[in-house]
């Protein structure tokens, strides 16, 4: 049986503690991200120039649910 997971591990099959991992990370990331763009739309952008606010406020937000995605996509392959 030992054998049979280690045999799973190596070959990047899923196991429990997998996707216990994902599921609690997976929640951090929706309870954390919502305020996080609320803070970056709300931010004070006086003085700043428009190409700048420009990159704060619309590409950092897709910028960073793509890198989530990128993260969390592997792992629910089973490619770590």
């Amino acid at each position: 049986m030992k054998v049979q997971r280690l045999a799973a591990k190596q070959k990047g099959m899923g196991t429990i503690e997998t996707v216990v991992y994902l599921v609690i990370a997976l929640f951090v990331a929706a309870i954390l991200l919502p305020p996080a763009l609320t803070q970056i739309y709300s931010a004070s952008t006086t003085g700043w120039n428009s190409a700048t606010v420009t990159v704060f406020q619309v590409l950092l937000p897709i910028l960073a649910v793509i890198a989530i995605a990128l993260y969390f996509i592997p792992k629910v392959r089973g490619r770590e």
